[in-house]
């Protein structure tokens, strides 16, 4: 095919009426080319524009180019902001090869580009999903203001791939009972199962990746898949785009629904704002421009969703605990206390991801807010019958200490007014089994202000709390003359007076 340029020229000649066997003789073309070119349909093209650079032979480069091929491929396994640039590839030649390596950095920067811009040319297939077929699953990463402190939580992200609802939910961390917990919440914020669920390659999730696409999943995840009856899926490792719909509900849920730097009282709060939230965003939002809502697709996909268990998944992974003479027992490097009966003994803890359960058997024993690693959570009521026998421990006992501030400052205040009175401030301390530590921490709370150092004030004091009680002083005053023994009276009834008329009447008479 002759060039624009030619092409150009032989119709210039030919409009002006040059016979066609001239203009092949002037221009070195055949006859039938000159035909070719002033046909009357013939369409003229510009060419399209192509860089063709010649591959110039590089003796030296060839024998670094598999030890730079082996590291790309390496860091194609690893987050993409952790992988090495040219100029470290470099670096890292220059560090294990210094004495035999033979070329320049611009050559080996060169090399990598070209490998890098092969490796992106890819091709993909674009997906479309049935009503509640599918459903991706994945973690991402934020900041958010919990209790006026400014800290890194995570958040999970599931999205409904046909009709695009997204629902998202943050932990203080992304560990199995946090996946789980998501999950369940997820599925009951989406109102049904779909059939299939995609996910990442977690290791929370997926503890070994097999040949042929196989997993071992990590056995609670197992059972969280049963009891939904979820067909689950996982994405090839490092191709996040199999799942770029969550991906992109994961960026969404960043600049939306965290941006701003949310601040909530607890994650309890922050989560029941970022439901409204997404259920906000159902009602405003179209499924691509000029689409219908997608709070119209959620309702119909609602109706291809699997009805969700009767009985929640327990989203939570069990261990045994044993139980030492101190009545602790340990998890992630935190201690959590179990009733004085099980000293020594061995009960099932279930692990939430906000709370730890103590079991017998299947009966819950003791629950507790999940502490970080080296913290603890004791419970007064635990410690109560160990004090009864031994209560010269009350001076320095740590469940006081690390409890209620209010049950701390009465017991030193009580022990400096009545030195070694171990026993009787435990006989009060006593009254947390009756009615419950948090109303006697208020009750002490009352006694300390008032100085009241003995069981019957502050008996006196945790009845005044409930409704229609007397007052603080009221109730002290009654208490102190409880102490003093009562005179018995005997009742008179009215007619051992009726003499007294009598004798008014006669004195009328008179």
């Amino acid at each position: 095919m002759l060039e624009v340029p030619d092409i150009h020229a032989i119709r210039t000649m030919h409009r002006r009426e040059v016979p066609k066997r001239q203009i092949a003789r002037i221009l070195g073309v055949s006859r039938s080319t000159v035909d070719k070119y002033t046909a009357t349909d013939f369409v003229v093209e510009a060419a399209p524009r192509m860089q063709r650079r010649e591959v110039r032979p590089s003796p030296k480069m060839d024998r670094w180019k598999p030890v730079i091929d082996e590291w790309l491929a390496t860091d194609e396994a690893r987050p993409r902001k952790q992988r090495r640039t040219a100029r470290k590839i470099y670096k890292d030649l220059k560090g294990e090869y210094k004495d035999t390596l033979d070329v320049a950095e611009v050559s080996v920067r060169r090399y990598v580009a070209a490998r890098k811009q092969a490796r992106a040319k890819k091709a993909y297939v674009p997906l479309q999903f049935g009503l509640g077929e599918m459903v991706e699953v994945d973690f991402g990463e934020v900041l958010a203001c919990i209790a006026g402190v400014e800290q890194q939580i995570f958040f999970i992200a599931l999205r409904l791939m046909a009709s695009g609802v997204m629902f998202a939910k943050g932990y203080p961390h992304a560990k199995l009972e946090a996946w789980l917990d998501g999950i369940a919440s997820g599925l009951s914020f989406l109102g049904g199962v779909p059939k299939g669920a995609l996910f990442d390659n977690d290791p929370t999730l997926v503890r070994q990746v097999l040949s042929g696409g196989r997993r071992v999943q990590t056995p609670e995840f197992v059972a969280l898949a049963a009891h939904y009856g979820l067909e689950v899926s996982f994405a090839n490792r490092g191709a996040g785009n199999e799942k770029g719909g969550v991906e992109k509900a994961v960026f969404w849920a960043q600049r939306n629904l965290f941006s701003p730097v949310p601040e909530a009282a607890s994650f309890e709060a922050l989560n029941t704002e970022l439901a409204a939230l997404c259920l906000e965003d159902t009602h405003s939002r179209q499924r691509g421009p000029g689409g219908p809502l997608i709070s119209d697709l959620w309702e119909e996909e609602q109706r291809h969703l699997a009805p969700l268990p009767a009985i929640p998944f327990p989203a939570c992974r069990k261990r045994f605990a044993r139980v030492d003479k101190t009545l602790l027992t340990n998890y992630d490097g935190a201690h959590y206390s179990t009733p004085a009966a099980y000293a020594g003994k061995g009960l099932t803890m279930r692990i939430f991801w906000d709370h730890i359960e103590l079991a017998d058997q299947e009966r819950t024993v003791a629950v507790h807010p999940r502490q970080k690693p080296g913290g603890a959570s004791l419970q007064l009521e635990h410690y109560l019958p160990v004090l009864a026998h031994k209560p010269r421990a009350v001076a320095h006992a740590a469940v006081i200490a690390r409890g209620e501030p209010a049950i701390a400052h009465y017991r030193d205040t009580f022990l400096a007014a009545r030195p070694g009175e171990q026993r009787a401030l435990v006989a009060i301390l006593g009254l947390g089994g009756e009615v419950g530590v948090p109303r006697l921490a208020e009750a002490l709370e009352s006694a300390a202000r008032h100085r009241a150092f003995d069981l019957e004030s502050v008996r006196a004091i945790v009845r005044m709390a409930k409704p229609g009680a007397t007052t603080p002083a009221e109730a002290l005053e009654q208490a102190w003359l409880a102490r003093w023994p009562q005179t018995p009276v005997q009742d008179v009834s009215a007619e051992a007076y009726t003499w007294l008329s009598e004798v008014a009447v006669g004195r009328e008479v008179q």
